[in-house]
C-alpha cells in the first residue's frame, strides 16, 4: 500500500510547497513593482518641488535684475537657483539608493515579517541588484518545483497502472500472514473435496 499513498503524498508536499514559492514569488514582484513606482512618484514629487523653487528664484531673480537694470538682488537668485539646479540633478542622479534603495529594504522587513512561520528562507534584500538576484533564485526553485511535482504525478500514474495494482495487491496478500493462513486452508479445504 505504500507504492499508492507515497506518490501521492510526496506529490502533495511538492504542490504545498511550488504554492508557497509561488505566493513568495508573487509577493517579490509586487515589491518590486511597488518599490519601482513610489521611487518614481517620490523622485518626481521632489524633482518638482525642487522646480518650482528653481522658477519661483529665476522669477524673482528676473523681476529684481529688470527692475534695477544690473542691481545686486538677482546676482544672490541666481546663485541660489544654481543651487537648486545643482542639488536636483544630485538628487536624480542618485534617487536609486537615496530613495530607492530604502524603500525595498523597507517593504523586504514587512515581507520577512509576514513570512516569518514560513519554510522558505530568502536572502536580506538591501537594495534592486539584492531583489532581482532573489527573484532570479525563486524563480530557479519555482522550476525545479514544477519540475518535481510532474514527477511525482508520473510515478502516480505508474503506481496506479493496473499491471502495479494487481503487483502490490499480490505482494500484500503473500505478506499478510492472515492472509496466507487463510489461503492455505481453504486450499486445503479444497483439496481434500476432490480426493473424496
Amino acid at each position: 500500500m505504500d507504492n499508492f499513498t507515497k506518490p501521492v503524498s510526496e506529490a502533495g508536499n511538492e504542490l504545498k510547497r511550488y504554492i508557497n514559492l509561488k505566493i513568495t514569488h508573487t509577493g517579490l514582484l509586487l515589491n518590486r513593482r511597488l518599490s519601482d513606482f513610489a521611487s518614481q512618484l517620490i523622485t518626481m514629487l521632489v524633482l518638482a518641488g525642487i522646480f518650482a523653487l528653481i522658477v519661483l528664484m529665476l522669477s524673482f531673480a528676473f523681476v529684481f535684475w529688470y527692475g534695477s537694470e544690473m542691481g545686486t538682488y538677482y546676482h544672490g537668485f541666481l546663485i541660489i537657483s544654481l543651487l537648486y539646479m545643482i542639488f536636483s540633478l544630485i538628487i536624480y542622479y542618485f534617487r536609486e539608493p537615496l530613495l530607492m534603495d530604502p524603500i525595498i529594504r523597507k517593504l523586504h522587513q514587512k515581507q520577512q515579517k509576514m513570512e516569518a512561520n514560513e519554510a522558505t528562507s530568502m536572502m536580506t534584500v538591501r537594495n534592486k541588484e539584492d531583489m532581482e538576484k532573489q527573484l532570479e533564485i525563486m524563480e530557479l526553485q519555482l522550476e525545479q518545483s514544477e519540475l518535481l511535482i510532474q514527477k511525482h504525478i508520473q510515478d502516480l500514474g505508474t503506481a496506479l497502472s493496473p499491471t502495479s495494482l494487481l503487483n502490490s495487491l499480490f505482494t500484500y496478500a503473500l505478506s499478510s500472514s492472515s492472509l496466507m493462513m487463510n489461503g492455505a486452508l481453504l486450499l486445503l479445504r479444497l483439496l481434500k473435496k476432490r480426493k473424496r
